[in-house]
């Protein structure tokens, strides 16, 4: 008589924010994990890092390969022949990139079916833009609406973005079934009037790939998920400002701060 078949364990779904989330702090990382799982479930979202947790100095991520990025100034680079193919709808102040006529969104990935998804890498996310280019390669385009920092990466602590975009071409290459050559990061500065618009070319080649894969391995190896206390990653960080970090380097006080008194167990 064979013995019974004993199913894998299931990956951790992951998404290219859960990544830049864990690539700045693996706590923020799971405290927002633990808030999908409260609005998903209606459960308490366990928090699985534990209370006497010693911090970090730094990311616990090792950064993704930047030796062939190339930085470029000014506007976005399109050629005439370039269309529009897909559209996270549900972001919002999206630059309109090209005309209506230049716009052929594919039919899969309308309406409900916008969320990319790779089955083997439990990876699911949505780029804000995917452009076919003239040589009929696909493009994912992130944007961001801030402008392009002197000194990119390093000086001012963008890697994360490079992070969603390496994420985000392994998405769509298996969900469109062709190889994403790279990938963009857009910056738009709408106050400056387009003078520090800028744009990051990110290939995606074998290199980015097993980062991705390593990277993505990490992540649910670690059930530890200790925080990075800096005012760099708290300043901005969700979860800190509805008073859920205890570790919190500096504690944010923007419009959706929340008292002390109202704050979750980890506040």
């Amino acid at each position: 008589m064979l013995a019974p078949q004993i199913a894998p364990p299931v990956a951790e779904h992951l998404t290219p924010h859960d990544l830049v989330t864990y690539f700045r702090c693996p706590f923020e990382m799971e405290l927002a994990r633990a808030e999908r799982s409260r609005t998903v479930s209606g459960g308490p979202g366990t928090v699985r890092t534990p209370l006497d947790v010693v911090p970090l100095h730094h990311s616990p991520l090792l950064a993704p390969p930047l030796g062939r990025l190339v930085v470029n100034e000014g506007r976005l680079d399109l050629d005439e022949r370039d269309v529009l193919v897909y559209e996270d709808s549900g972001e919002d102040d999206l630059p309109v990139l090209f005309p209506p006529e230049r716009v052929r969104l594919d039919p899969r990935f309308q309406n409900g079916g916008r969320t990319l998804v790779d089955r083997e890498l439990s990876l699911a996310g949505r780029p804000d833009l995917i452009v076919q280019r003239a040589d009929a390669s696909l493009v994912p385009v992130e944007y961001k609406e801030t402008h392009l920092f002197p000194g990119y990466h390093v000086a001012h602590g963008r890697l994360f973005d490079t992070v969603q975009v390496i994420a985000e071409c392994q998405l769509v290459s298996v969900s469109f079934g062709r190889r994403v050559p790279y990938g963009i990061v857009l910056y738009g500065d709408e106050q400056g009037g387009g003078v520090h618009e800028g744009w990051i070319r990110i290939p995606f080649g074998e290199a980015e790939e097993a980062w991705l894969r390593s990277a993505l391995r990490q992540v649910r190896a670690d059930t530890v998920r200790a925080p990075v206390p800096s005012e760099r990653n708290c300043g901005g960080c969700d979860p800190n400002a509805e008073g859920q970090c205890r570790f919190a380097a500096v504690r944010y006080e923007g419009p959706h701060h929340r008292a002390a008194h109202d704050a979750r167990p980890y506040g």
